[in-house]
Order: C-alpha cells, then structure tokens, then sequence
C-alpha cells in the first residue's frame, strides 16, 4: 500500500476468506490478501465482499452478502445463520444451535460433556486444547468449519466416546428431511416425540417412539427413530432438512472421510427429528467400547476434525435442493483438499503423497490363478494388526475402492506412518501389507501387485450367505405393520433399506413361535430360510429363550485323517455368547465365542457392526457319513437385543479331499462378482471394464436364416436379412427374450402419409453385411432401399441397423440410420423407437429409477376378458382385480405411470429374480432424442416390455413437426443405445451395478468403435461455453447468475421452438450456480443456442447462429437475459419452474392407488404420479371452485394442480371458474400485465375476466395444447407463456377478482396445469 496510508482495523479477522478462530480464551487475529482469480465451487466472485462486525462483547457477525452469521464470543456458538429472507434457519428458542460436543469421562466418575480445558478446571472439563475455526468466503452460502483438538503429554487420562458438531433448526420451519436418494420424506416435529402428553407412546428403548397423535395425520402409528437414519461413512457426504414453506435447505456436506475413524462401512448418525443436523466425527455408535477410546496420561495427541461445510440453498421444490446439494457435495469432494484453510494442520495438495498398487486374491480352491481384488476396499490407517483399523479412532485413515482389476490409488494423504489394509467382496478375512508406509510431501509410493490369501484349509463343502460383511442377502421379514416407518416402504431400495425398521428382532418368535431355524444345506435357500440375526425368543413378562438354530448337511465319506473347519463370520454381535456343537445338541460345545460385542446393530437397525471371523477346527470323530447337523446355541438371554448376525458360514474339509455337489448351496465360491463390463477406450491400456482375458468374438451364420455372435458372455441371435434379435444367451438364461412371440426386439416407426390411415413399419432388413469383424469387436448391418414399387407398403426410409458385439462386454449396442432422398413422397412419422420383449415368467422386477421400482404384475393380470382386470378410463390403464400376486390386488397398471424426463432417462429395465438377471436400456447420450432435455417419455413397462423411446408425440401432441416434406432430404443417426445385462445375488446390487455401467457408458461417449461414417468421433466434434446472466431490475439492481438453467443447442429456429423440434439433433447442459455453462461432443453444423432459468419467465435465444466445426471450441462469452417484464409485482402464485408440482396434489382414491408410488422416499417428486387425479377435483370441489386469495392462501394447499372440468354424474362435466382476489390500495397510471405461463395443456380454452364473470373475456387463449399430461400422470406437458395486458379501468382500489374459466367441456382430461401466475403494475408503480 502507499507508504504512509491508514491501515484498516480488522479485529480478529483474516481478509482472505473470513476465518474465524475461536479459542478457549478469545478470537484470532491475522491478514492476507485474496490472489484467488477463478471461482471455486460454490463461489461467486461478482458478489458483494466479505464483512465483520463486533456487536458490544459477546457476538460477531460474518456477513457475505448471501449469508450472515452470528457467533457468540469468545464461545463460538453459531448463534444465528440468516439467509434469502429466513431471520435465522436456526432455532431462536434454546441457547445451543449451532455447537461444538464431546462426550468424555474419567475413569471412575461418569460421562459429561464439554470442550474447553485448563489445569485448573481438571475434572469438570475435558482435558483438550481446543481450536474451533469457522471460514465464510465470498460469494458462498455457507460455513466451513474445523477444529484442532490437542492433549499434552502428563495430562490426566481420559475417555472420549463421542466428538461432533450440532446443529438445531427452526422448528416450525424445517419439515423435510433427505439423508440419500432413496430416503427422504417429510418428517414429524419434536414436538411429535411427547410421551408426557399422549402425542407418542414409548418403544424398547428411548431413542424409538410411536406417534399417536402427530400434527400431520399422514404419520399417525409411525415409529421415529434417530438411529433409522443412520448411514455408512463412505455414502455419508450430504444430508440435512429443507424449510417447505421457505424453499430453503440447510445440508451438512463431509468431502472428506480422513478424519472419521473405524473405516469406510463405519456406520453413524446423520440427521434426525429436532429438527437436527449432525456432523459425527467420533462415536461408539455401532461398534461399542471395543473402539479403543481412552487416551492414556503419557500420550500426547493432536487431531483436526473436518473441514465441513454448512451449505444453504433455495429452490422450488424438495428435489431441486437436494438435487443442488449433491451437486455442490461433488464440487467440494472434486476440490478436497482445500487450499483456503488457514491452519498448519491443514497440509494443502502439494503437501501430501499418493499410493497406488494392484491387489490379487490367491485363492486355489477358487481359481487355480490369482484373481483380481475386485472392488476391495483399501486403505491406510494407524500401524496395527490386520483389521485393526474397524476400532482405530485416534488417527486419519484414507480408503478407496479398486476397480475390476483390483488397481487402487488413493490419493491426497497426509504425512505420516501408516499400515495398508484391505478386505474384498466375496471373500473371508482381512488383508494387511508386510511393511508400514511412510507417506512424505509430494511422494508418490507404487505398491507394486500385492497378494491377499484368504484363510482355507480345503475345498469348500457348503456355505450359508455371501461374505460381505453384513447380513443383508439373508432373510429380512416384514415389520410388524403397526410399527412402521414410511420412509423405508416401497421405495426403490428396498432391498438395501428393508432392514430399517423397528422391532425386526422381535419377527423371530412370530416366525419361529416354539422350534428354531433349521437349513438344511443343499436344500434351504439362505434369502428365505435363514434370518437375519440370530436372537432370543420373547416367552413374555421380560424373560427370554436361548435359541437352537441348526445346519443340516450329508457327507457321502469322512476323511480318514486330519481335522475339518468351520468358518463363522460374524456381521454384529451384541453381548452375544455363541455355543457350536455337532450332531448332539446337549454335547459339550466344541467352541464358544465368549461374550462378545457391543455394536448394538440389532437394535440399532444396522445390517452389520463389527467384522469377525472364527475359524474353528472339527476334528473328523465329530462328523459321521450321511446325516450330520450343527447346533449354534446364543446362549445368553439378557435382553431382547442380545444376539449375532452372520456374514457368512461355511464347511470346509481338508485339503485334497472331494467336495460335495450341494445344489442350491454355492459350491467353492459364490464370489459377488459387480458385472461392470464397461466402455472399452483403446486409448486406455487395460480398456476399462473389458475382460482382456476373455473369449474372442465369433460369428456363425445359420444357413440364411440366422446369425449368431458369441463373445463367451453373452450369445446373440439375430434374424437374417430382417435383423430382428430373436434370441440372448446369458447366465445360464438359454433366453432372455420372450419365445412365444416372433417379435422380441424390433424397430419399428409408426407412420403415414397425407390422407392415408397411421401403419407401423417394423424396419425389417433385406440385407445383411458384416461391417467389421475383429476377434474384439463384431459389427453387423441389417438394411433395406426404398424405392417408388414400395409406396404405400412401407415407410419411405432408406435403413441401416446396426449392432456391436464386444469382448468381454455382457451387452450389445445398437443404432439405427435413417435416411429420405430429395423428392420422395411426404410422410409422417410420429413414433420411432427400439422394443424388447423379455420372459414374461421370470422377469417380475422393474426398475426406473432409484425410488421408482418394486416387483411387478405380469401381462396376464392385465387380462380383461377372462376377469383379471377392470377396465379404467383408458386402454393404457387398468386395475388388477385377480392378479396372480395377491399384493397387486386392486391396483392400477398404466405404463404411462412409469415415464420419466430425457435428462434423467439414462437407465431402465427389469430383472429376474429367481434367474438372478437384470436386462437394462442404458441411454449414454440423448443428442438422438427430440423436443429438449424435460420432454417427457415411455421407459419400462409390464409385459415385460422394455423401450428405447427417439421420437414421439408423448406429452407434447401433434404440436411436434412431424411431417417430413417431399422437397427436403433428410438423414439421422439414433444411438447406439446399450442393452446390458448382469448378475448378482439381490436387486439392488444389480440396479447398483447397472447405475455404475450407465455411468461409465456417459463419461465415454462419444464412442470410439462405431464404425459409421455418420458417427462423428470426439476429435470431429466441438465444444460452446459461456455464461448467462438474468437481468430482471424489479429483482435485483444486478445482474443475477444464470443459476443451474438449461442451456442447449438446437435446430435454428424461434425463440422455444426446441420444444417441438423433431429431426435435428440436441445438446443439452445444466449450467452451474453461477450460469457457467459447457456443451461438449456437439456434432458439427448450425444450431441455435437456446436457454430457460428455473425461476425465471419465459425462453432465451442466443442472437446469432452458432456453427460447429470439427474440434472447434466456441466461447459465446457472457450472455443475458431479460425475462418479460412491465413492472413491479403486485403477487404471484406458484414457482416459474415449467411444472404443477409445487401445487396441490391429492391423495389417490384408496381403491386406485399404485405402491410403487405410495409412501417412498422422494414423494413430493413422484406424488402426481398416480391414476385418477383428475377426478379427486369433483371429490375436493364438488360445488364451488378454486378460490385463491392473494395473501390468505397457500398454493400448495389451495390451488389445485390442474385445471380441469367438474365431473357431474357419470358422463356429464360442467366448466369450471376459478378465482384470484386480490386487494390494491390505488390503481395506478398505466397498464397492468397478467403473466400466465401454463405447464401443459390439453385441449382447453381458459378465459380471463376481471371484476365482472358475465363481462365479456378480455384474453381468452383459444383451443390449447394436445399434450395429454394429465391423463399420462406427467406434472408438465408443453410450456406456454401468455402476457396479458389488463388496462386500468378494469380494476378498482380495494378488492378485485380474476376469473379464470376454462370453458371446453369435451373430456375430463380437457384442461391445463399452470406453472406461475403474476400480475404487475405499471413500471411506475411502488
């Protein structure tokens, strides 16, 4: 600075990024200056700077512009975080909101907590030196916070079980909860918990109440339990509450799990009634004192917790916040470690080493080869015995995950000695590398190949379970029904989550009232046969039984010499003592656990705690030739919760012995074996998710008639010249498709020409060629010319179907080029798509998304004529009256129920249970798709039916341009699309597995193997980016970011005409918080550059045309937009987000309902989801209409979804009016503008009045929209935006009224859902 010049006073603060630091004895001092250019995630760096502010001496105030944030000083309490309107998202009623805790005692004297210490205060605080440090940066809505927590050498000991952060929200306010995908809803109240005044009843223990008399009714017998919502480290980076009634979430983000302790599946507490919202860095929870958690008098110590980071955001709906909080949950994970952490505990990225290596599995009884350590979980941690690290607490550990080969690299890992540990999926035990690890600044250490072997004596004889480490394959009842919670019903994981529920322990004495579990090996089937924990049975009055489980099993010989061995892996034990005998149940045991284990996973709802294995040897007097039966007695009986779960059980003889065939029973290995058969880049040197190994790709042709590939995974049988697949060989499946039709997976376009009724062309080659044939890749052709002698028989197209076979991939892709010459004949097209028709008795499973799958009907229950089924209000819908499984009973089947976005329409498909396959679409690209990235589409359906949906008029109508010209050529590609197929032992993990390969599919596209010259490569593609801008002056005197809008580039065309664009193709991106934006791979040629903000007006085009040349990058620089506007807004009603769904959506009719929609995680998104809504407008106003009063109402509760005709006994309907009253204190100079932007339309016409109902309309917009969105159960059709002039003299000071009618009675589908509705006042106004 200028010599001489003033320096500004900054307290306690550093300019940087605000780091606040507080001590036990004060706040901190520093300064530095921002070199910072580039905005990090979650940054912007156009906003205003950061501020503090001392107010008298106790708080300080962090301001940023977005966010202010009040601490207590010197405590460091966050005592107030205010942010977009809210006050304080915290709870202003009790003292401790935003908190520091641990949990310590001494030894001898009992638990307290606290977290400040001096020599002086010995006994009533903990023993730590404490630095708590709070980051507020610029342009970010949220907190970072960390602290470095000291013990010096000759402090007393100590105990320390718990170490956290707490936060406590508004509790009027935060009503819905998300800690992952699948497990989200609205939550009770605290208040909800009172046993004192009858709202709750008591459980077995504090933690679990059952509502009573909760405030939403919808919760009434519920159980809440905060140990429900407990997660494992490793998937454990966002969770939090969101405000419904503010729009605001509030998350708690780890990008970071260095600093947790007990390994990656630790698991621990997340969020919970309070509201509450917390950050678990230590604890005991399911592990118990085997956690090694006292720290000794002559041992020093220093650890630094986090940092983690406090995020806040806005948002119209539930899922778009949580969908905006994963997203900036990545960005901070992608930025670990951070380089704005002012602390010399902190090492930055330069500071830190890496260690790489390759790990095998030597296993002969398995494979007479090394196997690759696939998917093994690695990692480093404190020096100690092999799996020490599952109770270590004191240190940093860092884990990863290897890919197929067994490759790891984990990176990012601060100084210091360390052991490496590893354990893999489908095998025993625990790995430990010979030799510890120093890691020193900027070192990379190659542990070369390394070898697990896995404890074995011999040949397998049988094996109960999948060694895992948890009991999740195992027999996992239903709940007691009054002992619910919804969050865990029907949502898409059913399988990962079922365990969530309380009371499962006490299943066992329904199931097995007097004699316990026998299985009987070869015979049982562990997923139905064997339960989930082994423990006692109630016998009523607080007693309980020791329980008797037996392993039956037959041995055709006993070894002459040498001793067998039992395996017994354990997933949990809680003060458990286990007894094995053989072949006498009253024996002496030939082996006792002991008591053992404190994890408290059973009560806790947990599917595992703490990891052991007991090898135990069975000397051969023990066993006999036929019959022979293993006694497992938990024989201890001290509370209902005292028991053990398995992981796995398995029989072994010595080695060199013969082992047994045992049918069901995995014989040798049931390895859980993640099919990732990936996306194959030859520039890469292994080929990700290829098998290098495996077979090479063959092609055998069937007289003229058939052709058949093989790659040794997979056999594919195609139809020759037609191209039809008629037949996929898998996994012992000899079929998956359906044999008892011809077609099973076809092409097929629905089209006609002018005048002429709609046909469908199923695409049926006359031409096979093998494009290319390689011994790893097979590429063939199925074609057919058009010429005139076809007019009027087939689609005037010239085809080429194409599929790839690969090695070592368990799939085949397929596209399709489609081709019209230059005076052809006109013709419209109106569909377009790939169909696959599976099994129909083995398929039963579908699944289309996270929280959108369950067990399915089959076609046969769809039968009207022999009385399966009712018909309903359309073909498409029936409801099951005699299904074949009797849970379907009386529900409805639509496969319109099961549509889904372009944008989130990557992976679909079914799977067979009892095969253990699942078959899924994986869509990598939707540059082949049509009308834009939300236009809605057909996935799965009950048939089994699968579809690859490229053009439709689905939830658009016949607004979409169609008809293809005589004048004009046309030529496009559509795929390749992936049909993949894989095998694991339960639904989840195949849906898992898929979600993996669809990932894998996306970051690979464009494609490297296509071989079409109207395939452009990634060299021969281009790239646009920019930044877009709002400017909207009644909002902000400012421009404001662009945030997360869809930016895409389309055809040329009007404003919005992307909507209804058909032949060209699209590329569509999402912009970041800051309207950044990058569309990658574009193919080159002429587009227009098109844009809309989710809570903003209206659609934006880029001026100029935009032409992409091969590798070409076009920087379109900064953009804005200006939404229409004339004034100020006098109110609104709804969100400008181009859907109805933050409106008020009914409860189905009980006698119409579909489960798999009913009560699961995400239901605000999927609510509208449901058959028969339209009609519950009749049920809800069966006389008077839809009245909103502006300032009274709320449109989530009092402005229904759609607008629709009442329906008046069976087949009449009357037109509906509704109102908007509103008050001005004057009527202004000037014109006043009604916005009306409708969210789809079907067939309406809605009139606009104001004042006066009988006046004549002063807008009316004429028959609108054919988009069908409210019989399909889509929340949006079209967009449609209508600015309305209101003049003057037709409003009046005081109260006014707009009357909206829509007037066309022609169906009980005729109508619209709005998405925003505004008035605004002349520019003048105030």
């Amino acid at each position: 600075m200028k010599k001489g010049a003033p320096v500004m006073k900054t307290g306690r603060v550093m300019t940087q990024v605000f780091v606040l630091i507080f001590l036990f004895q004060g706040v901190h001092s520093g300064t530095s200056r921002n070199k910072l250019t580039i905005a990090k995630p979650g940054q912007n760096l156009a906003s205003p700077p950061v501020t503090l502010k001392k107010i008298g001496v106790d708080q300080v105030v962090v301001d940023n512009g977005i966010i202010q944030v009040t601490f207590s000083n010197p405590s460091g309490l966050i005592t107030g975080i205010k942010y977009n309107g809210f006050n304080n998202v915290l709870d202003d009623k009790i003292e401790d909101r935003g908190y520091w805790d641990v949990v310590w005692y001494e030894q001898g004297k009992e638990s307290q907590t606290d977290l400040t210490w001096t020599i002086t205060r010995q006994g009533s605080i903990a023993p730590l030196n404490v630095d708590k440090r709070y980051i507020i940066r610029r342009g970010v809505s949220g907190v970072y916070m960390y602290a470095v927590l000291e013990r010096l050498k000759g402090w007393p000991q100590v105990e320390m079980d718990q170490t956290r952060i707490v936060f406590k929200l508004e509790t009027t306010k935060f009503d819905f909860m998300a800690i992952s995908d699948n497990r989200q809803r609205i939550m009770p109240s605290a208040a909800d918990r009172n046993i004192s005044n009858g709202a709750a009843a008591p459980l077995a223990y504090k933690e679990a109440v059952r509502l009573i008399n909760p405030q939403n009714r919808m919760l009434k017998g519920q159980v809440d339990d905060k140990y429900m919502y407990s997660m494992e480290s490793k998937d454990n980076k966002v969770h939090g509450w969101v405000s419904s009634d503010q729009r605001v979430g509030f998350w708690m983000i780890t990008p970071s799990d260095e600093f947790r302790v007990c390994g990656p599946v630790k698991q621990d507490l997340t969020s919970h009634v309070g509201p509450t919202v917390l950050s678990m860095f230590t604890s005991v929870h399911y592990a118990g004192k085997e956690m090694n958690t006292a720290y000794a008098s002559n041992e020093p110590w220093k650890k630094m917790f986090g940092p983690v980071f406090v995020y806040l955001n806005s948002g119209s709906s539930s899922n778009l916040l949580w969908t905006d909080a994963k997203r900036q949950m990545a960005a901070e994970v992608q930025s670990w470690p951070y380089d704005f952490v002012k602390s010399a505990d902190y090492p930055l990225r330069q500071q830190r080493g890496k260690v790489k290596g390759q790990l095998f599995v030597m296993d002969s009884y398995k494979s007479k080869s090394k196997l690759n350590g696939e998917f093994a979980f690695v990692g480093l941690a404190l020096p100690g015995q092999a799996g020490s690290w599952q109770t270590e607490n004191k240190g940093y550990q860092f884990w990863t995950r290897a890919d197929k080969m067994g490759r790891f690299a984990i990176a990012n890992v601060r100084p210091g000695s360390y052991s490496l540990y590893a354990w893999v999926v489908g095998f025993i035990g625990d790995y430990k590398y010979e030799r510890d690890i120093v890691i020193t600044p900027g070192k990379e250490i190659n542990v070369g190949p390394i070898v697990y072997k896995p404890p074995r004596n011999g040949p397998t004889l049988w094996e109960i379970g999948v060694p895992d480490r948890t009991a999740a394959e195992f027999n996992i009842p239903d709940p007691d029904t009054t002992l619910l919670t919804k969050l865990r019903l029907n949502n898409a994981n059913s399988f990962q989550d079922r365990f969530r529920q309380y009371g499962l322990w006490d299943r066992y004495k329904v199931l097995y009232p007097r004699k316990d579990l026998v299985f009987t090996a070869g015979v049982s089937d562990y997923k139905k046969d064997w339960f989930y924990a082994h423990v006692n049975r109630y016998s009523g009055q607080k007693k309980y039984q020791a329980t008797t489980w037996e392993i039956v099993f037959n041995l055709k010989t006993v070894m002459k010499r040498g001793n067998y061995t039992f395996r017994m892996a354990l997933a949990a034990a809680s003060n458990a003592d286990l007894y094995v005998r053989f072949n006498e149940a009253n024996s002496n045991p030939i082996f006792t656990t002991g008591l053992v284990g404190r994890d408290s996973a059973i009560a806790r709802h947990g599917i595992h705690g703490l990891y052991r294995l007991y090898s135990i040897d069975v000397q051969i007097n023990l066993l006999r030739v036929g019959r022979n039966t293993i006694f497992l007695t938990q024989n201890r009986n001290t509370s209902l919760f005292t028991g053990v779960m398995y992981s796995e059980l398995a029989m072994e003889m010595k080695n060199g012995a013969q082992a047994m065939k045992m049918g069901r029973v995995m014989i040798q290995a049931f390895v859980l074996i993640f099919l990732l058969q990936g996306v194959h880049s030859r520039t890469l040197g292994s080929e990700s998710g290829r098998k290098l190994a495996s077979a090479p790709v063959t092609v055998k042709t069937t007289g003229d008639k058939e052709v058949v590939v093989d790659n040794g995974l997979i056999q594919v049988t195609f139809s020759n010249p037609a191209g039809l697949v008629t037949g996929i060989k898998y996994n012992g499946f000899d079929n998956v498709l359906n044999e008892k039709i011809a077609n099973r997976v076809y092409w097929d376009i629905v089209w006609y020409e002018p005048g002429q009724v709609s046909q469908t062309d199923f695409l049926l080659g006359e031409k096979f060629k093998i494009i290319s044939q390689t011994s790893e890749q097979v590429e063939l052709s199925f074609s057919k010319t058009w010429d005139t002698s076809k007019r009027g028989k087939t689609v005037p197209l010239n085809v080429d179907k194409r599929y790839i076979i690969r090695q070592g991939v368990r799939g085949v892709y397929m596209y399709g080029v489609l081709e019209r010459l230059k005076g052809w004949p006109a013709a419209t097209m109106d569909q377009t798509r790939i169909v696959y028709k599976l099994n129909r008795t083995q398929f039963d499973y579908m699944a289309v998304a996270d929280h959108r799958q369950n067990l399915m009907p089959f076609e046969a229950d769809r039968n009207l004529t022999d009385g399966s089924a009712a018909p309903l209000e359309y073909k498409e819908a029936v409801r099951m009256v005699k299904p074949k499984n009797p849970l379907f009973k009386g529900q409805v089947d639509d496969k319109y129920l099961y549509s889904m976005e372009g944008k989130d329409n990557r992976l679909h498909g079914w799977i067979a249970t009892a095969q253990r396959v699942g078959f899924w679409i994986i869509t990598a690209s939707n540059e082949f798709r049509t009308c834009g990235p939300v236009k809605q589409e057909l996935t799965s359906h009950t048939g089994p039916t699968l579809l690859s949906m490229f053009t439709s008029t689905h939830y658009a109508g016949k607004e979409l341009n169609t008809t293809y010209a005589s004048d004009v050529p046309w030529k496009k590609m559509f795929g390749p699309v992936f049909a993949y197929l894989n095998s694991a032992p339960s639904h989840d993990l195949m849906w898992t597995d898929a979600k993996r390969q669809m990932a894998t599919e996306v970051k690979s596209w464009p494609y490297d193997f296509v071989k079409s010259e109207d395939y452009p490569l990634r060299q021969q593609r281009g790239t646009v980016q920019g930044q877009l801008s709002v400017m909207d002056s009644f909002k902000s005197k400012s421009k404001l970011n662009g945030e997360l809008a869809f930016v895409g580039l389309a055809l040329p065309g009007e404003v919005a005409s992307w909507q209804t664009e058909t032949k060209g193709y699209q590329f569509w991106t999402q912009a970041d918080k800051t309207g950044t934006f990058t569309i990658a791979n574009v193919r080159p040629g002429t587009y227009n550059l098109f844009a809309w903000v989710p809570g903003h007006i209206g659609d934006y085009k880029y001026e100029r045309e935009i032409t992409i040349a091969p590798g070409k990058e076009i920087n379109v620089g900064p953009l804005v937009y200006q939404p229409p506007r004339s004034g100020p807004t006098l109110w609104e009603i709804g969100v400008p987000d181009r859907t109805a769904l933050e409106f008020n959506i009914p409860d189905p009719d009980p006698k119409l309902v579909t489960k798999l929609f009913a009560n699961h995680a995400n239901a605000p998104e999927d609510r509208f989801r449901q058959y028969g809504l339209w009609d519950r407008y009749s049920a809800l106003y069966p006389k008077e209409d839809v009245t909103f009063t502006v300032g009274k109402s709320d449109y989530k509760k009092d402005w229904f979804f759609a607008h629709l005709n009442r329906r008046i006994g069976e087949k009449k309907l009357e037109p509906t009016t509704w109102k908007i009253v509103f008050r001005l204190k004057e009527v202004s100079n000037g014109n006043y503008t009604l916005r009306m932007a409708l969210a789809a339309a079907n067939t309406g016409d809605i009139l606009v009045r104001v004042n006066d109902p009988s006046s004549k309309p002063m807008f009316r917009t004429g028959l609108v929209g054919r988009d069908n969105a409210i019989a399909r159960h889509g929340i949006h059709g079209l967009y449609k935006l209508f600015n309305i002039d209101v003049q003057r003299n037709l409003l009046k000071a005081g109260d006014n009224t707009i009357f909206l009618t829509q007037n066309r009675v022609t169906s009980i589908f005729t109508g619209v859902m709005y998405d925003y509705l505004r008035l605004e006042g002349p520019a003048g106004a105030i």
